[in-house]
């Protein structure tokens, strides 16, 4: 009898352990376009942590981001949840999400299918007058030692940055759209030579000093006058999930304070390689841009479809 009752415990024992490490059920969807924000939640937790990788139909990385917990109206339970930005240059096609989480020593692993959808963006034609043309050809240390700072802090993830789920606002109450996100841009420059790039941002016209505001609630990680990108504000909204504010004429923040959404962060203006007029506005998730006019109509982070799962 006692033999009964040790064989038993035991095998309860292993059961919850083996219940405990179930593989971890993944909500996610199965289809999306180029620039846009794919969530992942992990009903699952907590885990220590999760990272998610996308890799191309040639197993190359092409994003990754790590969890962070959100903890759930329904259930009162933390959930690993990550935000992952599909970069706007992904060709259509099967990508793979490759997902890692670790709680302890003990580790789990799950791939799953992504069809990333095509999505053309135009071309735009620009050429450089004397100015711009020099800012585009610089090769000094200081723009060099910039580019380094901005990467550090966007490829930052603080999991206890969670300060607006939200829609974002524009940056400013009332402006023209001059140029969208994930343009296709080609310069033509002084000597006739032509090179290209990728419009990372949304651009907003209007007069100078018309005051710019934050999209969303967040805390200001730099406030710089930097090379290219001029009088440069960036506040952090979500682990690793930031809005960029360019070219201002100036900058009435400061780094570590908390901004509220609609708050000032400073005034529109056309310091660094700027055209005219204007502010760039541009969204990271873990250090990919992504298209920041589609949260104008969505929340950063969509607990919908999960928690319509949970019910």
């Amino acid at each position: 009898m006692r033999l009964n009752r040790g064989f038993i415990f035991l095998f309860l024992v292993l059961l919850s352990s083996t219940l405990l490490w179930a593989e971890p059920r993944i909500y996610s969807a199965d289809f999306a376009e180029p620039g846009s924000v794919l969530a992942l939640w992990v009903e699952q937790g907590p885990l220590d942590a999760v990272s998610v990788s996308l890799k191309d139909p040639q197993a190359r990385t092409v994003s990754r981001h790590e969890a962070f917990l959100w903890n759930s109206p329904l259930d009162h339970t933390p959930h690993s949840v990550a935000l992952l930005g599909i970069p706007s240059t992904a060709l259509p096609g099967r990508y793979t999400l490759e997902l890692k989480g670790w709680k302890g020593r003990t580790e789990w692993h799950l791939e799953k299918v992504l069809t990333v959808v095509e999505h053309e963006y135009p071309e735009t034609v620009i050429r450089l007058n004397g100015r711009m043309n020099a800012l585009y050809n610089d090769n000094s240390e200081r723009k060099k030692q910039e580019s380094r700072e901005l990467w550090a802090v966007l490829t930052s993830f603080n999991p206890d940055a969670i300060y607006h789920i939200g829609p974002l606002t524009a940056p400013l109450a009332q402006g023209v759209e001059t140029s969208g996100f994930g343009d296709r841009r080609r310069y033509v420059h002084l000597d006739g030579s032509e090179s290209s790039s990728v419009h990372y941002g949304q651009d907003y016209w209007q007069e100078a000093g018309t005051e710019v505001r934050a999209s969303g609630r967040g805390r200001v990680v730099l406030a710089q006058d930097r090379f290219i990108t001029g009088k440069t504000v960036v506040v952090e909204h979500l682990p690793g999930v930031y809005t960029l504010y360019y070219h201002l004429e100036s900058m009435d923040v400061n780094v570590g304070q908390m901004v509220m959404a609609g708050e000032r962060v400073g005034t529109l203006g056309q310091t660094g390689f700027a055209t005219g007029y204007h502010v760039h506005w541009e969204m990271r998730v873990g250090s990919i841009p992504v298209d920041p006019k589609s949260f104008l109509r969505a929340p950063l982070l969509d607990t919908t479809p999960f928690l319509s799962n949970m019910e």
